[in-house]
């Protein structure tokens, strides 16, 4: 995904990305099912760039909790703000700066896409939010029944006396 600097004019820009370029994106450890085609909204005031946009893309995933393969939809949402040209003239903890001239006059959007990608996964991946998970002692997916295990469940023997207070105590 490529954004060409000298043509975007001062004030308001639209770019669109079709879903093609979206799904050719080589995102590591994730593989995209589908997607939404990505409009980027490129507002231009000077030397600053100022970059919003959203779409949904669709990944294969696997449930933390029972290791289900599943395909949640993920949210998209950019919002970057670039310099254009040295660093003299921007603080450069706040915006990323760029230099046209180092990659023919284009700003290259895969990487922020990406990274905008990562920041939108959630950080518990569960298939559904009453996910079971599995069984501590026989590994049976617990969303597809119950186990036969034996409920009594098996006490570390450096806890037993603590177990027992609190029997005592119901």
């Amino acid at each position: 995904m490529k954004i060409k600097i000298d043509r975007l004019k001062e004030g308001d820009n639209q770019i669109r990305f079709e879903e093609d370029s979206i799904m050719s994106l080589n995102i590591e450890d994730y593989e995209i099912v589908s997607g939404t085609g990505l409009t980027l909204n490129v507002i231009r005031n000077n030397s600053y760039l100022h970059i919003t946009g959203s779409n949904n893309i669709t990944v294969k995933e696997y449930c933390d909790r029972c290791g289900d393969e599943y395909t949640p939809d993920i949210e998209i949402e950019i919002d970057y703000v670039f310099h254009l040209g040295d660093e003299k003239r921007g603080n450069s903890d706040n915006l990323e700066i760029i230099r046209p001239e180092e990659n023919d006059g284009y700003l290259i959007f895969d990487q922020y896409y990406i990274e905008t990608f990562y920041l939108s996964l959630p950080l518990k991946k569960l298939c559904s939010g009453s996910c079971k998970g599995l069984c501590s002692q026989c590994g049976k997916n617990l969303n597809e029944g119950p186990c036969t295990c034996s409920k009594d469940e098996t006490i570390d023997p450096r806890w037993e006396k603590l177990a027992e207070i609190a029997k005592k105590q119901k």
